[in-house]
């Protein structure tokens, strides 16, 4: 035993716990607790020391969850966890957990600070995480709460390593009947923004579940943001469950990933398990062909590392830190009570306003409509210099001797000093057509996606097949299903089920597939 914290959790600095941990400093504080730097005297070694406030150590739940970290860490050994090497109780009840101290600072930072990371050094991120979970699958351990704030980006002996924190939720599935870890039938657990599906339905959690976790994680370093967000968790839950990951370009137009990443990802956020990747190693395996394709370098399969060219690694350092699993959550990845940020959207589909006339980079709206009006001009000039170059030449000196009359011009070309100038090029029609069809497709997409009824929406679609443009074709299919009610996706209804079958059969029109 040792010394207990007072009345407000806090534990004196200088004090030792259980005679060998000595408390220096305090590293963060939060809702649950607080994390002290201490040093463990008998060896000299720094440690993180995580005190439960006394309050929370009383109740049965928070104490679980801490023991819980505590049985699922011992279990655990490996470079890419952070290490766990002590549990105790003060003389009041309050819980501690001694951990390994960390320089670095967390995922969840890093985003918040650049909102994106270049692909390869993604890559190497993900790698080392999937090394850590490989472990802790073989092991029994499901982490069960994969997110950024629970990847931490830390630095030893000149390099980086990648650490995972926090099994505080973490599901012991090979475990005893009576395992503390174990998890009653229906419970949800874990962070809304990167829940698998059978998370958001209380259903049975395998490794399966840690590798969709990860694949959000994967999809929000690229783009800077998860796929699915919204003010509120259940619709969050909603969307794992029922709806269709958006492609990488939709959200993040500009990022450039290989296609084959992208493949890798959407493997990992299938909604049944049984579709996903069925462990760490074969997630590896994939993500270790598209490095090689791109001729990136890989470390030892064990090391979980790559490569990474100069140019991919932050230029600035990274903070001291150590782990802070008591910190405030990010904005949009906190627990299912609390609220979320969503990103800014505009009103017009996303399908359109990330759709190219060329099937290459985004036509921005302005070009079109500069593009339109220098046009018109350019006609217009044409015009008045035929006109002008047909016409008899002006006599502006009417004083000169007019002896010798002018005659008239001959019928042809106007004067030389005026040729006529060529015809113009393509007829303006086209142009103005492809604008107005941009602006038909629009409308009439806007229209399926916001008119109030299911017989409105249902309305846009013979005009979507007149005008023929493939790029209505993800918009139709997603508007096939509009789920409202129910919670979690169960007991709710298809609002747009008057349409769904005359949107299938404009997909098949416009020469694409339901899938």
């Amino acid at each position: 035993m040792g010394p207990s914290p007072d009345d407000s959790g806090v534990v004196p600095i200088g004090s030792v716990l259980d005679g060998r941990y000595r408390v220096d400093a305090v590293l963060g504080k939060g809702g649950m607790g607080r994390v002290y730097k201490g040093e463990h005297t008998g060896i000299g070694r720094a440690v993180a020391i995580k005190v439960l406030h006394p309050d929370l150590g009383r109740n049965k739940e928070a104490a679980a969850r801490f023991q819980r970290e505590a049985l699922a860490s011992g279990r655990l050994d490996h470079p890419n966890i952070v290490g766990v090497s002590d549990f105790g109780v003060m003389e009041d009840g309050s819980l501690y957990l001694v951990m390994e101290a960390l320089e670095g600072e967390g995922l969840g930072a890093r985003l918040e600070r650049e909102h994106r990371i270049a692909w390869p050094e993604a890559c190497d991120i993900v790698r080392q995480v999937l090394a850590g979970l490989r472990h802790a699958h073989d092991k029994g351990v499901v982490h069960r709460d994969i997110k950024p704030d629970n990847i931490f980006l830390a630095h030893k002996d000149g390099e980086r390593i990648i650490k995972i924190l926090d099994f505080g939720i973490a599901k012991l599935y090979a475990g005893s009947g009576d395992d503390p870890a174990m998890t009653r039938a229906g419970l949800t657990v874990g962070t809304p923004a990167y829940l698998s599906p059978e998370q958001a339905v209380g259903g049975e959690i395998k490794p399966a579940s840690d590798l969709y976790s990860l694949s959000v994680v994967f999809y929000e370093m690229l783009t800077g943001r998860p796929p699915f967000e919204d003010k509120d968790p259940l619709q969050i839950m909603t969307a794992h469950v029922s709806r269709d990951v958006p492609k990488l370009a939709d959200v993040a137009p500009d990022v450039r990933v290989p296609p084959a990443l992208e493949v890798v990802i959407r493997k990992g956020l299938e909604k049944m398990q049984s579709d996903r990747f069925g462990t760490a190693n074969e997630y590896l395996a994939q993500i270790d062909n598209v490095l090689r394709d791109a001729g990136i370098a890989i470390a030892p399969r064990g090391s979980g590392s790559v490569s990474i060219p100069p140019q991919m690694t932050p230029a600035h350092g990274s903070p001291v830190a150590t782990p802070m699993p008591f910190a405030p959550q990010r904005a949009g990845t906190s627990a299912p009570t609390a609220s979320f940020t969503p990103m800014p959207f505009n009103k017009v589909p996303r399908a359109v306003s990330s759709a190219t006339l060329d099937g290459s980079e985004p036509i921005p709206k302005k070009w079109l409509w500069i593009a339109g009006i220098v046009l018109v001009f350019a006609i217009a000039i044409a015009i008045v210099l035929k006109v002008s170059g047909g016409s008899p030449p002006a006599h502006p000196h009417p004083h000169h001797s007019e002896a010798t009359p002018t005659p008239p011009p001959a019928p042809g070309p106007g004067p030389a000093a005026a040729p006529e100038p060529p015809p113009p090029g393509p007829p303006p029609a086209p142009v103005e057509e492809t604008v107005d069809r941009d602006t038909e497709l629009k409308a009439a997409l806007h229209d399926l996606d916001e008119s109030a009824t299911c017989t409105d929406r249902k309305a846009a679609i013979p005009k979507l097949v007149e005008l023929g443009d493939p790029r209505a074709i993800p918009p139709l299919r997603a508007a096939r299903y509009r789920m409202r009610g129910g919670v979690l996706g169960i007991g709710d209804s298809n609002t747009n089920a008057c349409l769904k079958a005359d949107a299938e059969a404009a997909i098949k029109a416009l020469g694409g597939s339901l899938r």
